[in-house]
């Protein structure tokens, strides 16, 4: 970190330390959120059905909490210490993808296919949650990979 100019003037962060930050704090609140939004939306002839998300997105916990570790190790660090940390991270931000777009498919499927339902389910998808989720898990880990102010 730079040297304060004036005595008692508080250390200036880094513009990419700053920017990590904020993207983490957004991911955050967006898993956070997502828990009390509706998950998925079923449409059946008759009615439709809205499942919340504190039942289906269990899943993004883990996700969003491995991924802040890894986030805040990242942004907390400086030189190669910091290296590693934002390739644990980009590795999360790869992995958060691979999962949760499985994980979304699966479901999908598996809630097209149930045969309890027959021909009346019209339409099936995600909600506002579990898209936010989505984003979420991938802004957490995205905030670690960010590269520093330092040149080649």
């Amino acid at each position: 970190m730079s040297r304060p100019t004036m005595p008692g003037a508080a250390l200036s962060r880094p513009p990419w330390r700053l920017t990590g930050s904020a993207l983490l704090a957004v991911g955050v609140l967006l898993v956070i959120v997502a828990f009390w939004l509706p998950a998925w939306r079923s449409v059946y002839l008759d009615r439709t059905d809205t499942t919340p998300g504190s039942k289906v997105l269990g899943w993004a916990l883990p996700l969003a909490v491995i991924a802040a570790v890894f986030a805040v190790l990242s942004l907390a660090n400086i030189g190669p210490a910091r290296q590693v940390w934002r390739q644990a991270s980009l590795g999360m931000l790869v992995s958060n993808a691979l999962a949760c777009g499985g994980l979304t498919g699966a479901y999908w499927y598996f809630e097209v296919e149930d045969p309890y339902v027959g021909d009346e389910l019209i339409s099936t998808g995600p909600g506002a949650g579990f898209l936010l989720a989505f984003l979420g898990c991938l802004l957490i880990p995205l905030a670690g990979t960010l590269p520093d102010d330092r040149r080649g």
